[in-house]
């Protein structure tokens, strides 16, 4: 397990982390939005009048860009991988954080956030320019039940220094049965993403103690129920009324894949550590920690779902570029037999909301790299017979922002993976280095190599001598 705060030391240490200082002319909220739109690293808020606040602690840089760190590393580094571990690595790893097989043994620790704070607005909780109200976000709710402790992403504003007005998932809503929750804000970074793993695969129902990240995560209890023994704030709060009239306009990223719901809390009590880092993330803009965390999650599901369901493993990538927001699923996988990337297309829009269009690539292909994506489309999909259209009434995909009427529309699969029926003549073979010139040229080149190395050896022998 890896502490949040020392989480952010370590992007410190591999030049992922800008410290700033405060005062703050400028919100961090908006300072945040700008160094995501722009690539940049994560940023630390140094402050005095509250508690410091990090920024694209879990995101990184748009898919469309080539740079040494993918939007992964940083998340992975919190998952106790190497930062250049590959996708694939990335996903199984988020996977066995979900519901596992056997019930993993929990470890329990002594809580870290032992100090009781008055109010929760001497956290000074970041409010961006057009906020009337300062924002909670990426922050972990936790329940108890007979069966166990349930977690699940929350977010929302602080209305006053005990009221609180939040969304969480509507399945967790349903779990409450004292009306007591527990908000944990800085958790180490495999406990947000089982939070929200578990939410966009709509296993809330599943206690985290019959989840991996159990063995991953130190808990302790509390009032509402088990949380992260690292956290760095914990607020305890009772349930005032589940279905508040007034919500917030902002939604976080998982909102678009399960359904939401508020809640007005009322704060009973607030620990903290001694010097709390607390991460945000701005609401609605791209490259957000929520929106990285979301699709990074979706994949893990995708992945974990279509991995095996043949009795092989044929789909080496899925990779849902939620940075960008268009709404594409693509695939690297070997086409089994024919009609098989219909098969997986159809599966792959039945187990989320997020995109309206798969593309399907060959294993050898990254999905990473959107250029050649798009050419392999250009090459091997034919309009009239490999881009195929559901019935215009299919359901209409929650995240995509280019639909804005409300109304459903076709989802698209796009076939851009040789077709196995395809004779061996009509495929372009893979053409390497060594063949990529004419012969009469390899064999100029061949002969100038070998004369200007014999002479090398001849002078060398001569030097000797």
């Amino acid at each position: 397990m890896i502490p949040f705060a020392q989480y952010v030391e370590g992007l410190a240490s591999n030049d992922e982390l800008l410290t700033l200082e405060g005062p703050f002319e400028v919100p961090p909220p908006v300072i945040a939005a700008e160094a995501l739109r722009a690539n940049g690293p994560a940023i630390r808020y140094g402050r005095t009048d509250g508690a410091d606040l990090t920024s694209g602690a879990f995101s990184g840089p748009d898919q469309l860009q080539r740079r040494e760190s993918a939007p992964w590393s940083r998340l992975a580094l919190g998952l106790g991988l190497d930062p250049e571990a590959s996708f694939v690595a990335v996903l199984e790893t988020i996977t066995r954080l979900g519901p596992a097989g056997d019930r993993p043994e929990p470890t329990y620790d002594r809580r870290a956030a032992a100090r009781t704070i008055d109010g929760i607005r001497k956290l000074a909780l970041p409010r961006d320019a057009d906020d009337v109200w300062p924002a909670l976000t990426l922050g972990v709710a936790s329940v108890s039940t007979a069966a166990g402790t349930h977690w699940a992403p929350v977010h929302g504003a602080v209305i006053g220094d005990d009221t609180l007005r939040v969304r969480t998932p509507a399945a967790l809503s349903s779990l409450l049965d004292g009306g007591t929750v527990s908000v944990a804000l800085g958790v180490p970074p495999a406990a947000v993403t089982a939070a929200y793993l578990l939410a966009v695969r709509d296993r809330l129902e599943v206690p985290v103690q019959d989840c991996g990240v159990a063995e991953r995560v130190s808990l302790v209890p509390t009032n509402g129920g088990l949380v992260p023994s690292a956290t760095e704030v914990v607020i305890e709060a009772a349930v005032d009324d589940r279905h508040p009239d007034s919500r917030s306009d902002r939604r976080e990223a998982w909102e678009y894949g399960t359904e939401s719901t508020s809640m007005a809390l009322s704060v009973e009590r607030i620990l903290a550590t001694e010097d709390p880092v607390l991460p945000f993330s701005p609401l609605e803009r791209p490259l957000s920690d929520d929106l990285q965390l979301t699709g990074l999650v979706t994949a893990a599901t995708l992945y974990d779902r279509i991995d095996d369901y043949w009795g092989i493993s044929p789909v080496e990538w899925v990779l849902v570029p939620a940075a960008a927001e268009l709404g594409i699923c693509v695939v690297a996988t070997n086409v089994l037999y024919a009609g098989f990337e219909w098969q997986l297309a159809n599966i792959l829009f039945a187990f989320s909301s997020l995109f309206d269009t798969v593309i399907v690539v060959d294993d050898d292909v990254s999905p990473r790299d959107l250029g050649r994506v798009l050419g392999d489309i250009w090459v091997k999909a034919h309009p009239s017979r490999d881009w195929i259209f559901s019935e215009p009434s299919a359901p209409m995909a929650d995240r995509p922002r280019y639909r804005r009427d409300g109304e459903t529309g076709s989802r698209l699969y796009v076939n851009a993976a040789w077709d196995p029926r395809w004779d061996d003549a009509y495929i372009a073979p893979r053409v390497a280095f060594d063949r990529s010139f004419p012969a009469s040229v390899r064999d100029d080149a061949r002969r100038l190599w070998d004369t200007r190395h014999d002479g090398a050896a001849d002078d060398e022998n001569r030097d000797g001598a």
